[in-house]
């Protein structure tokens, strides 16, 4: 599996597992464009933040989870997306409260 260069050498992390499954991500648009998938890496988003975190998208395990943090930080998207990872998506780790995981 590819993973860009410009991504930190310990990124993905050793303890990611494959993606699958059904998640959920706070998005603008409907339906989603490229702007909804920009990680906070690439956006220079969150600079103090772990650099391998910050090249993830984050995403939701639980569609209430997602309503949940949609409601709390609006700045993220006033949309929710639902969508089916594959292995071919790449690698997740739950990365925070609740279902909260890094794609």
């Amino acid at each position: 599996m590819y993973f860009p260069d410009t991504w930190p050498s310990d990124c993905p992390p050793e303890d990611a597992v494959d993606a699958e499954g059904e998640v959920f991500r706070i998005v603008n648009n409907n339906p989603p464009n490229e702007d909804d998938f920009k990680t906070s890496f690439e956006i220079d988003s969150f600079p103090h933040r772990p650099a391998c975190l910050r090249c993830g998208l984050s995403v939701h395990r639980i569609l209430s989870d997602a309503i949940h943090t949609k409601t709390k930080y609006p700045k993220l998207g006033r949309l929710i997306a639902r969508g089916i990872l594959t292995n071919e998506s790449g690698k997740t780790k739950q990365t925070g409260q609740a279902s909260h995981t890094t794609w």
